[in-house]
């Protein structure tokens, strides 16, 4: 498959829908991290900055919809040779939302959302069905379940929408992974209930919201447990190279989501509550700073060379985020605003390192 998704990258005709897509959603990062900075105190904005204001009121939508809607709808364009118009429309949605357009965006990320259920059916009829695809599949019916809620007003249905987009995309993903060493049968059927139970959650939310978020805290936590027993991460962690370097931050991204589970279940997954952070920032920053040495060649169509350095911005982000939660916990601003500084340092050491690495690498090109 990384073969064909680099040649995808460098000689077909949707490089440049790749290349727009990759665009619309750093825009869409950038208005998400803008607004939560001012959130926690960390940047002042005048109150008559409309374009600020809307980045301020829905950093999440801009995060969760806008930049990891596009940019895993992308990698799935890539990966089946077409559909680019998906993650295209995510990232244009962005744009109208930065602007205000809010019903127009979210029809938009509606429409994006059916469209990558489209993608897996195509993929389930052409290629091969299997339990991980399944699984991804539901990830991309939560985002659509994500948009809908978003056009109805309920944040709250939104934010555990793409939550569930997110954990079951990374669950299916790696349960692919598994394939290659065998799961005891208990695990496997494990792995089933728990996936059910999540469909169970989903469903039960609207009409019982209090008991489904007990409920969803609860499977995070046990899913945490799941991957940090059974995930190929476990044998890999002191392997040389990237192969290395991705086990580590799985496996850290793991315990931040075992972190997560226990912290909604302690009273602390309201609305900005400790528990979202330590599942949006702690677990899937991790699972992003993880893969994205292992995507860059496919995406971009440059190889980073390794470098043990590519684990600062990891550290950086376990820091932010243990300030971020003393912070919360004591309802100190003051740590509040300097976590938030440390999250943008997070990504922009990232960011920098990456760059760094590939422009070190002689042989950057696959």
């Amino acid at each position: 498959m990384n073969a064909e998704m680099k040649q995808v990258a460098r000689f077909s005709p949707n490089r440049y829908g790749l290349f727009f897509s990759l665009l619309l959603a750093s825009v869409s990062l950038l208005a998400g991290m803008f607004g939560g900075l001012v959130r926690v105190g960390s940047v002042n904005m005048a109150a008559e900055f409309t374009i600020g204001d809307q980045s301020v009121a829905n950093h999440g939508a801009f995060m969760m919809a806008g930049f990891f809607g596009t940019l895993i709808s992308l990698e799935r364009a890539v990966a089946l040779h077409r559909g680019f118009w998906v993650p295209l429309s995510s990232g244009v949605a962005g744009v109208l939302a930065l602007l205000g357009q809010w019903p127009w965006a979210s029809g938009l990320w509606l429409l994006s959302a059916l469209g990558l259920c489209e993608l897996y059916v195509w993929a389930a009829r052409h290629r091969a069905i299997s339990l991980p695809l399944l699984v991804e599949a539901s990830a991309a019916v939560a985002l659509v379940w994500a948009a809908l809620s978003l056009i109805q007003g309920d944040p709250l249905q939104a934010r555990w929408a793409w939550s569930l987009f997110l954990v079951l995309t990374i669950l299916g993903e790696r349960r692919e992974l598994m394939r290659l060493r065998p799961l005891p049968a208990w695990a496997s059927q494990a792995f089933l209930w728990v996936w059910g139970c999540f469909a169970l959650a989903a469903a039960l939310m609207s009409a019982y919201p209090l008991q489904s978020a007990w409920l969803m805290w609860s499977l995070l936590g046990i899913v945490s447990i799941w991957l940090l027993c059974f995930d190929l991460a476990r044998l890999q962690w002191r392997k040389a190279g990237w192969a290395g370097h991705t086990a580590i931050c799985l496996l850290v991204g793991y315990v931040w989501l075992l972190l997560a589970g226990l912290a909604g279940l302690f009273g602390q997954g309201q609305a900005g509550g400790v528990a979202w952070h330590l599942l949006w920032l702690g677990f899937v920053l991790a699972m992003v700073f993880g893969h994205a040495p292992l995507m860059l060649p496919a995406l971009l169509g440059v190889r980073p060379r390794h470098s043990w350095a590519a684990l600062v911005p990891l550290g950086v982000l376990a820091a932010s985020l243990v300030l971020r939660t003393f912070g919360s916990l004591l309802g100190d601003a003051r740590y509040l605003a300097w976590a938030g500084a440390g999250h943008l340092l997070a990504l922009l050491t990232f960011a920098l390192t990456m760059a760094w690495l590939v422009r070190g690498n002689s042989d950057s090109r696959p």
